[in-house]
């Protein structure tokens, strides 16, 4: 999934973490991590596999569709055969195929992403605006926060260990988690905007795809419960790959690209003698001064006024203006407002402030700010709600005439891989953001072949029926965002397995 800005564009054409990297699962074994390494051999075990794997349904598949669900980021199936998610309202809801709908829980986020059963029957989701990780109780719809201070928790999947593996895009990293203490390892790290995750059958090699790079990346457990570097397994056709660092050809101070490339830090020296994007929020501008006491502050050569505001126990000056602030005082994310001679929408910035956003501006500065330059030249857009630094891309892939201001790793519609499963057999399929494509990987990786092609700019999840309640065993269920609604694909083969079994 994606709530980056652009993803606008393609729909028209929060707490403290856990003090110790470490956590100690529910039968009391240490999985700290110490960095041994596994056998990352890609070569499948066919010895256990069932007889359906030698008859797998042609590709590509023609896709079937049922109506009236709620286009949710993510979904699971629960012991009545009802689809569970997050509607449009932010509540956790219960869908049978015939359309009733239960409400677990009212109002539960904002913006929710990877939901998923625990091993108990408990439903475990991200909440992606408060970044946390919530588990709720389906029975009463009672609610806990298991673990905040996540940057931008998105895909999860629950391993048969009971851990909950989710992974952060902005933080390029997987985290494991105990959900009823909140204690967690992070196992994966390095990786470029991580977004689903799933695993393989035996559940001992952990899979994530990249939003931006069109690439999946493997990791197997360890005898020692630890997981293997991660490695790419293979790339979607057509790709772009992972980018280059931006800091690797800037100066220290330059400005570079956070959070998915709309939001700015600036290169800094890691401690290591290499350079690396970090967040550089203007905290020397409110030296000596008081909250509320005017301040000013800098972006991308754009002088901002404003007062001193308090953030993590100091003052900072905000790179907001202070009337774009004031014009969603007292509103909620989403509502309408207007600053100076445009309209848009209450919004929060890339530093945490709720301002008016004024989103035909950002993208007529997404054109303008390559009007005089060519393919591939770094450019800048000066937003105050997501200010980018990239290069001049192509934009008729965005239903663009003109050359478009892209983040790097965004420049093609290609490689932003969403939702992401595997089958029984062990192959691996992962769904093409706007592209509508659902690709499967062979248990080997390295090559995708095309499963279906559907009509869709927003399918952020697939999972297999339970066999409850209409929903096929050997049937892959892809969530439609836009529609919204579930595309079917019936390949022949189940599920890889999964940590919650219903009880009959």
């Amino acid at each position: 999934m994606t709530r980056l800005p652009l993803a606008l564009a393609l729909a028209v054409a929060g707490c403290a973490t856990h003090a110790e990297d470490s956590t100690v699962p529910p039968d009391g074994v240490d999985t700290a991590d110490t960095g041994t390494t596994a056998d990352t051999s890609d070569t499948a075990d066919t010895s256990a596999l069932p007889p359906e794997c030698e008859h797998l349904a042609p590709l590509p598949v023609e896709a079937g569709y049922l109506s009236g669900f709620t286009g949710a980021e993510d979904f699971a199936f629960d012991a009545e055969g009802r689809l569970v998610s997050i509607d449009p309202y932010g509540n956790l809801v219960a869908i049978t195929q015939d359309g009733t709908q239960q409400v677990i829980l009212p109002q539960a986020t904002a913006y929710g992403a990877g939901t998923h059963f625990l091993p108990d029957g408990e439903i475990v989701f991200c909440d992606v605006e408060a970044g946390s990780l919530v588990r709720v109780d389906p029975n009463t719809g009672e609610s806990t926060v298991v673990l905040g201070g996540l940057e931008y928790p998105n895909g999860l999947d629950v391993g048969t260990d009971g851990f909950v593996y989710v992974s952060e895009q902005n933080a390029g990293r997987v985290r494991r988690v105990d959900p009823v203490t909140g204690e967690y390892a992070i196992i994966l790290t390095g990786l470029y905007q991580p977004n689903g995750v799933t695993f393989a059958p035996g559940f001992d090699r952990i899979f994530v795809g990249s939003f931006g790079a069109g690439v999946v990346w493997a990791a197997d457990r360890n005898p020692d419960e630890t997981w293997s570097e991660p490695r790419i397994y293979g790339t979607t056709p057509e790709a772009p790959g992972v980018p280059p660092d931006w800091c690797d050809s800037h100066a220290v101070g330059d400005a570079c690209p956070l959070e998915g490339g709309y939001s700015l830090g600036a290169c800094a020296d890691d401690g290591t003698g290499d350079l690396t994007c970090a967040e550089n929020l203007a905290f020397d501008a409110c030296v000596d001064k008081a909250e509320d006491e005017s301040c000013t502050s800098e972006l991308l050569g754009t002088t901002i006024d404003q007062t001193c505001h308090s953030r993590r126990g100091s003052l900072w000056c905000p790179r907001t203006p202070t009337e774009a602030e004031a014009s969603c005082s007292g509103k909620s994310q989403g509502d309408r407002c207007s600053v100076g001679s445009g309209r848009g929408q209450c919004s929060t910035t890339f530093e945490g402030v709720l301002a008016c956003w004024d989103y035909n501006a950002y993208y007529t500065e997404m054109v303008d700010s390559c009007a005089d330059k060519a393919l591939d030249d770094e450019c800048a857009i000066v937003d105050t709600h997501y200010p980018t630094v990239g290069r001049c891309q192509d934009g008729s892939a965005y239903g663009y005439t003109e050359n478009l201001c892209l983040p790097v790793g965004s420049a093609s519609q290609r490689g932003g891989l969403d939702a992401i499963n595997t089958d029984a057999c062990g192959n691996l399929y992962v769904s093409e953001y706007t592209m509508g494509k659902v690709w499967r990987f062979t248990a080997e990786g390295v090559e995708a072949d095309e499963a279906a092609t559907l009509s869709s700019m927003w399918i952020p999840n697939m999972h297999w029926g339970n066999g409850r309640g209409g929903w096929d065993e050997k049937t892959l269920y892809v969530m439609d965002r836009v529609g919204p609604g579930i595309f079917t694909l019936e390949l022949g083969v189940g599920s890889h397995g999964d940590a919650y079994v219903p009880p009959e």
